[in-house]
């Protein structure tokens, strides 16, 4: 099996580092001991990294970690306090309309997910979409019991699953106050060369 590419440093200071995250590369170190994962990546050249969310293995984009321990309680407020912003664009088999909300509840806790259709094309939808919450693969969750799956998923997609070589979900947008100066931190990371055609192919060239 091919090793995953690299990650992309987006921006890093003395407090934080966010990371364009590839497909295919765990966010942390998983059951089967797999040694790369964006920790152990960044770990090899930095003293201290913390880890404050997560992307799915199959999930590509923007994560942001802390490389001091000063900055861990700012981060770790923000994303309780839900100032940190998550835009994602995504494939869906179907068309579920103009805009929306998924409300349905995950593992018996509130769940809230807005989305906007930005292109329609062969059976399919492109997405943007914004988390209220954070629960367990909640954008894929919320798509499928809405009877619009990702395409490209395994776990949750069905015969959707096999539609693409790998998961249309990319968290695209990141915005933050940073959690040491406060200074507003925002970034934006076009959709990977691998998602690329099927986006155009749902009706979004370009």
């Amino acid at each position: 099996m091919s090793q995953p590419p690299e990650l992309r440093i987006v921006f890093e200071d003395a407090h934080v580092v966010v990371v364009d995250k590839p497909f295919g590369l765990p966010s942390q170190g998983t059951r089967d001991g797999a040694l790369a994962h964006v920790v152990s990546r960044l770990e090899a050249d930095r003293s201290y990294v913390g880890l404050h969310h997560r992307l799915d293995t199959p999930t590509s984009g923007l994560m942001v970690l802390t490389v001091s321990r000063d900055a861990n309680a700012g981060l770790a407020a923000a994303f309780r306090e839900r100032r940190v912003h998550r835009g994602y664009r995504t494939v869906v088999l179907g068309d579920p309309g103009a805009a929306g909300v998924w409300t349905e509840a995950l593992d018996g806790k509130a769940a809230v997910t807005r989305w906007a259709r930005v292109a329609t094309a062969a059976g399919m939808s492109v997405l943007d979409v914004a988390l209220e919450t954070g629960r367990t693969h909640q954008i894929r969750r919320h798509a499928a019991s809405a009877g619009h799956p990702v395409i490209g998923d395994r776990r949750y997609g069905g015969a959707v699953g096999r539609a693409w070589r790998r998961l249309a979900l990319h968290a695209r947008a990141l915005a933050l106050p940073h959690p040491v100066s406060g200074e507003a931190l925002a970034f934006e990371c076009p959709v990977p060369d691998d998602l690329r055609a099927l986006v155009a192919r749902a009706g979004l060239p370009g």
